[in-house]
């Protein structure tokens, strides 16, 4: 009998440390969008090389120039995520948040078979309606994709064949900028537990059911990429949900 229990106890112990270097080796294929200037970029920066980033001028948001017709898809890279201790391996890959690059959106997180969404927001949601409206549309653009199957109409077939086995493991809404918008009540919201009921994610709501309806998870999470505020956290915490 003690020797089945030993056989068990190292069977599981071998599983564990096994996940733990395939979790530590083999990176997480992550994707960051969001509309324009949220700081996807300024995010992608950071998490590249830590430590304040300068702010990027209007004039020089991301832009892709255009091949034979096509906007020209940007290599994804590694990174190095570390938090309290662990050290996550991911891929991204930085695609401008204009509506022309949307398709890009789609392309990219299929093509690499991203497992993690992180949809990039500021606070211009709070008091710009255009901008607000401008979020949801994209952050619905994508729920589209991964719950009802609506592909634009410039994907090949075979995009269309990858994208029906394609389904993300969790969806996070990142309310960037908290260095601005943060204050003691959204403080109060959070110790409480009840961040997905600060102002900032009611225009989202509604999409975020329809992906945990589909089988995907959702989080929420306050950054400042900027100034690196909780960035790391944010990552890793969301990875952990897989």
């Amino acid at each position: 009998m003690a020797t089945w229990m030993f056989a068990g106890h190292l069977l599981m112990g071998s599983a564990q440390i096994a996940t733990y270097v395939y979790r530590i080796l083999r990176p997480h294929k992550v994707a960051i969008y969001g509309p324009s200037l949220a700081g996807k970029t300024t995010l992608d920066q950071y998490l590249t090389v830590p430590g304040d980033i300068d702010p990027i001028p209007v004039e020089l948001r991301t832009t892709h120039p255009v091949k034979r017709g096509k906007f020209q898809m940007p290599h994804s890279t590694k990174k190095q995520v570390r938090y309290k201790g662990e050290r996550v391996p991911i891929t991204s890959t930085d695609i401008g948040g204009q509506s022309q690059y949307w398709n890009m959106w789609a392309e990219d997180m299929i093509d690499r078979k991203a497992n993690i969404i992180f949809f990039v927001v500021d606070d211009r949601i709070a008091w710009s309606q255009p901008a607000m409206q401008e979020a949801v549309a994209g952050f619905k653009y994508l729920t589209d994709i991964i719950v009802n199957h609506k592909y634009p109409t410039t994907f090949s077939r075979g995009m269309k064949r990858k994208a029906k086995k394609y389904k993300p493991s969790v969806v996070c809404l990142l309310l960037n900028k908290m260095d601005v918008w943060w204050d003691a009540q959204s403080q109060k919201i959070w110790d409480a537990g009840l961040k997905r009921q600060h102002p900032m994610v009611a225009p989202f709501q509604e999409d975020m059911r329809r992906l945990r309806k589909s089988a995907v998870a959702t989080n929420v999470e306050a950054i400042s990429a900027q100034f690196g505020l909780r960035v790391e956290e944010a990552v890793i915490h969301t990875i952990n949900l897989i």
